[in-house]
C-alpha cells in the first residue's frame, strides 16, 4: 500500500513539473512529426514527453514507453503511457482545455494514472485506492435520464469513422440535454470521473488518449465499453452506458 502511494506522489510531482515546460510558453510547429492531416505537434510536446520519460526512469530504470511523441520497448513488466500535451490544438490557440496525462501499467494492467490540467490547477489521479480530484475522492454521476444528462464527444476526425461520428452525434443531440466537445480526452475524462458530465464517447485507437483517463473513470465507479470494429468507446455510469448502447445500436452494431 505504501509503495503505491509513494510512487503515485512521485508521478504527481513529475506531471505537475512537466506542465511548467509548456504552460503559457511560446512554441513552434514541427510538421515532419505530424501523424495525420491536421495533426498538431510542437517543440513543447517533444520537450515535455522527454522530461517525463527522463524523470520516470529515475523511478523505473527499465520501463516500456508508449508515448504520443515516440515509443521505447524493453523487457520490463512496467510500461508508461504518456500524453505530454493532450489538447495541443487548444494549447496553440490559447483555449484552456488541455492537460498532461500518464498511466503506469504493470503486466499491461493500469495501476496508477495522473492527469493534470494546468490552466485550472486541478489534479486528478487514480490507483488501487480509488479516483481523486485535488486529493478528494470522486465518483461518476449516477444520472441516467437523457433529458437531464450531459454527453461529451471526442473531436470529429477526418477518417473512415466520420460518418458514424456524425450519425452518433445527431442521435445524442436529439436525446441528451446538452452535448459538449472539449477537444481533449484528458479534460473529458476528468469531467466524467468527477461527475461534472454524465457520458463520454470517443473514437480513437491511441493508447495515450484512452488509458490514463479510462483508468480514472473506472476507479471512480464508471463503466467503459468498446467496439473494436468502429473504435468507439462509451463511458459513464453503468445504467446510462447500457441505455446509450441501445440508443446507438443500429449505428455501432454491437
Amino acid at each position: 500500500m505504501e509503495k503505491i502511494k509513494k510512487i503515485t506522489n512521485k508521478l504527481i510531482k513529475i506531471v505537475k513539473n512537466a506542465t511548467k515546460i509548456y504552460h503559457k510558453k511560446k512554441f513552434y510547429e514541427i510538421p515532419e512529426k505530424h501523424k495525420f492531416l491536421n495533426d498538431d505537434v510542437t517543440n513543447l510536446d517533444l520537450q515535455t514527453q522527454s522530461f517525463i520519460i527522463k524523470e520516470c526512469k529515475k523511478i523505473f530504470k527499465d520501463i516500456n514507453i508508449v508515448g504520443e511523441e515516440g515509443q521505447e520497448k524493453t523487457k520490463s513488466n512496467f510500461s508508461l503511457i504518456v500524453d505530454p500535451i493532450d489538447g495541443t490544438f487548444n494549447f496553440k490557440h490559447n483555449i484552456d482545455n488541455y492537460g498532461t496525462q500518464i498511466c503506469l501499467l504493470e503486466n499491461d494492467q493500469p495501476i496508477i494514472s495522473v492527469l493534470y490540467l494546468p490552466t485550472k490547477k486541478k489534479l486528478f489521479y487514480a490507483n488501487k485506492f480509488g479516483a481523486f480530484e485535488n486529493n478528494k475522492k470522486i465518483f461518476v454521476a449516477q444520472n441516467f435520464n437523457y433529458e437531464k444528462c450531459v454527453a461529451l464527444v471526442g473531436d470529429f476526425v477526418n477518417n473512415e469513422y466520420i460518418d458514424i461520428q456524425k450519425r452518433s452525434f445527431d442521435i445524442l443531440a436529439s436525446n441528451f440535454k446538452r452535448i459538449r466537445m472539449n477537444g481533449s480526452s484528458c479534460v473529458d475524462n476528468c469531467m466524467l470521473a468527477s461527475g461534472k458530465s454524465d457520458l463520454y464517447i470517443i473514437f480513437s485507437k491511441n493508447m495515450w488518449d484512452l488509458i490514463p483517463g479510462q483508468f480514472l473513470v473506472k476507479q471512480a465507479g464508471g463503466k467503459i465499453v468498446y467496439n473494436k470494429h468502429k473504435n468507439i468507446y462509451i463511458s459513464g455510469n453503468e445504467k446510462l452506458v447500457d441505455k446509450t448502447l441501445a440508443l446507438l445500436f443500429d449505428i455501432i452494431d454491437y
